[in-house]
Order: structure tokens, then C-alpha cells, then sequence
């Protein structure tokens, strides 16, 4: 059997979170530092690093003691003294996490339903606001807000004071995909497009019952529906 040891590098991107309940706001006060506001336990997937395999598309595979960093939307491993994420994304076939399974697509899916129509889940943290301090000391957000989906960072990020009021949003979102189309954001319109040659009874489907599409149960009751067409 053929080994692979993956090419590493520091932390790049902050973009997938841990569980939380979504849409909740997070504020980040001018003076403090990021990394207390998401103390380890909520950091990461396990309560410790887990053995686990990061499977590459060309059959090759690495073994590795693995958690998932929500925070950094990384899957880490340790080397030596240093914590690492995986490079080279674009070549993972998918990574086993304890009886979990991830893809990589534009972000670490976790898979909620496998099989031929599968559903995925991403957790986000986004930068959604940052609030200037007015003469008095009062935070104001200005005139415009801007939305960031990540943020540029390296190992040492966490660890920096923000020098304005920093509010961030998690979220929860669902991913279904099929062989042919990978991960796609499962909304009515994506659903439809998706399938076609079954539209009229998944309209009919959704038009009988309330599907939101925030949830992970109706998601799924959606794809197992689908899938029985």
C-alpha cells in the first residue's frame, strides 16, 4: 500500500466555523483578542486529536493524528511542536475523521448522507462589520457594511488584538451534490436546476409540505425523497 506525506503550511484562511447555533452574533471589542472569544473546546470537531486518513484522488493516502479547526476551517495535524494544515487541497479525495467523512470543496464538507445524492454541511464565520470608535468611544458602523467571507491569516492570528470592534456572523449551511455536479448551496432554485427531469415532483413535493432549507432534517428528508424518484 502507497504512503504520501502531504506538502504543510501555516494557517491561511478563516472561513468555516465550529457548531453554534446559526446566525448568531459575535463581537469582537477594540482591545481585546479574537482567540478569546473561541476558547479550544469550541475551537475544534474533537475533544482531541484523532487518528485519521487524508486520502489523495490519486490513490495515495497519508495517516495522520487529525481534528478539524472550525475556527480556521482547516484540518490540522501535529508535527513536532507545530500545529499544521493540510496544503495542496485541490488533490484531497476526502479525509476520515473517526466514523466521520469530509470533502474538500471550496471548504471542508462534512457529510451528512452519503450515496448517490449526498448532503454536506459547511460552518461559516463571517466578518460582517467593522465599527469604527466615534470621539466618545462609541462604536459606529458607518455608512456602508462590508461582508467578508474569510479573513488572511497565519499561525499567529488568533492571537492579535483587533484595533476596532470586529462582529462576526456564524452560519450553517447545506450542500447536496450528485457524481456529476459536486457541492452545490441546497436552495429550491439548486434543487430544481439540479433535477430536471424530476422538477414537477419536487415542486409538488416542496409545494405540500414547509422545507426550510436551514434545516438539517428537512434537508435530508428532501434528498431521501429525490433519491426514491
Amino acid at each position: 500500500m502507497k504512503k504520501t506525506l502531504l506538502i504543510i503550511l501555516p494557517l491561511l484562511v478563516l472561513n468555516i466555523c465550529l457548531s453554534a447555533q446559526k446566525d448568531e452574533l459575535i463581537t469582537v471589542k477594540a482591545g481585546t483578542r479574537l482567540i478569546d472569544y473561541f476558547p479550544i473546546p469550541e475551537r475544534y470537531l474533537y475533544s482531541e486529536f484523532t487518528t485519521g486518513r487524508i486520502l489523495l484522488k490519486n490513490g495515495n493516502y497519508s495517516n495522520r493524528k487529525l481534528n478539524y479547526n472550525h475556527l480556521a476551517g482547516e484540518m490540522e495535524f501535529i508535527q513536532g511542536r507545530d500545529t499544521l494544515s493540510i496544503a495542496n487541497k485541490k488533490d484531497i479525495g476526502l479525509v476520515l475523521v473517526a466514523q466521520d467523512t469530509f470533502y474538500y470543496d471550496k471548504g471542508y464538507v462534512e457529510q451528512l448522507r452519503g450515496g448517490k445524492i449526498k448532503v454536506g454541511l459547511k460552518q461559516y464565520v463571517e466578518l460582517k462589520e467593522k465599527q469604527n470608535l466615534d470621539s466618545y468611544g462609541v462604536s459606529s458602523s458607518g455608512a456602508a457594511t462590508t461582508s467578508f467571507g474569510s479573513i488572511p491569516a497565519d499561525g499567529n492570528f488568533y492571537k492579535l488584538t483587533a484595533n476596532k470592534d470586529l462582529i462576526f456572523k456564524r452560519t450553517l449551511q447545506y450542500y447536496i451534490a450528485t457524481p456529476e455536479s459536486g457541492f452545490i448551496l441546497c436552495n429550491k432554485k439548486n434543487i430544481l436546476k439540479l433535477f430536471p427531469q424530476k422538477k414537477d415532483k419536487i415542486k409538488s413535493y416542496l409545494k405540500a409540505r414547509t422545507v426550510k432549507f436551514d434545516s438539517k432534517e428537512d434537508i435530508l428528508r428532501l434528498a431521501d425523497f429525490v433519491s426514491s424518484l
